[in-house]
């Protein structure tokens, strides 16, 4: 009769503690709220009351705002574009008047979205000098690579600087990243360029989400040899505040991804390109090209 007792009593504890268990593998996710009282904005650069869509240069700056948002994207033309911070600026390039939809995402608890589109109708007038176009595509096309035997090939340093203070990567020192053998190709009849990535190229961790196969990851550090197939994208290039920039299209980066699309972009000579472009975090990232001859 004892051994039964004890029987029982041992059936009795393993059952609470497996009940324990299956209570503990209970997860409570909370209410899925989302996102409310999506706001847009936009800035057209130069407006006056003698320039009501802008000096020309085709600059708008964009601000999106919710109540309850994780993050937000926009989608322009078809093309989706993560904007954590809700600030985002598009430079229209097509020559003339012209009326834009942009639509602002907002993202909230368990994906959850709200979504409202804006209009905008902006005054482009910008036409890069031949001598640009000559250098950028050779008049027809032109492929580019880092120049990796230089120093600062790669650089960064603070938004409102005008050098890499920060670090700037030695000659030939980053052959590990997988962006060393990237090549870029300019081509002027359609405005299209190639990204030949050769399976692996270079991402800044908290950016990876925006690429195809990239998981979010707050880590700042580099992601390298991440696996990212070759694409076409369009490129564009305007002069906002009197200053050069080329403009691309869908995720299409230089160098490094940084969750940016336009660099400020000048010749030093006719063989070499360098480029800026300041990211959602603040920071000024510096590039150098060469042309593949």
């Amino acid at each position: 009769m004892k051994k039964i007792k004890i029987i029982y009593r041992s059936i009795l504890i393993l059952s609470i503690l497996s009940f324990i268990g299956c209570e503990e593998e209970n997860y409570v996710l909370g209410n899925i709220v989302a996102p409310s009282n999506l706001e847009i904005s936009a800035e057209i650069v130069g407006v006056d009351q003698d320039n009501p869509n802008g000096d020309g240069s085709g600059t708008v700056h964009f601000n999106f705002s919710a109540n309850d948002a994780i993050t937000y994207k926009y989608i322009f033309d078809g093309v989706e574009t993560l904007v954590p911070s809700g600030k985002h600026t598009i430079n229209f390039s097509v020559t003339g008047t012209h009326t834009y939809i942009v639509t602002a995402v907002a993202i909230g608890s368990g994906g959850s979205t709200s979504t409202k589109s804006i209009d905008v109708t902006v005054f482009a007038n910008y036409s890069p000098q031949p001598v640009f176009l000559t250098n950028l595509t050779s008049n027809s096309s032109r492929t580019w690579k880092q120049n990796t035997d230089v120093g600062g090939y790669v650089g960064v340093g603070p938004a409102g600087g005008d050098a890499p203070i920060w670090y700037t990567a030695d000659p030939n020192s980053r052959a590990d990243t997988g962006a060393d053998d990237d090549t870029w190709t300019f081509t002027l009849g359609d405005k299209s360029f190639r990204h030949v990535t050769n399976g692996g190229t270079a991402v800044k961790f908290e950016y990876a989400g925006d690429l195809p196969g990239g998981i979010d990851n707050p880590v700042d550090d580099t992601h390298k040899n991440f696996v990212l197939e070759n694409y076409t994208e369009k490129w564009n290039v305007t002069a906002p505040g009197g200053v050069e920039t080329i403009s691309l299209t869908g995720y299409g980066f230089f160098s490094l991804y940084t969750g940016t699309h336009d660099y400020t972009i000048v010749f030093p000579t006719s063989n070499t390109m360098e480029l800026t472009t300041v990211d959602a975090n603040g920071r000024k990232w510096y590039y150098k090209l060469i042309a593949v001859e």
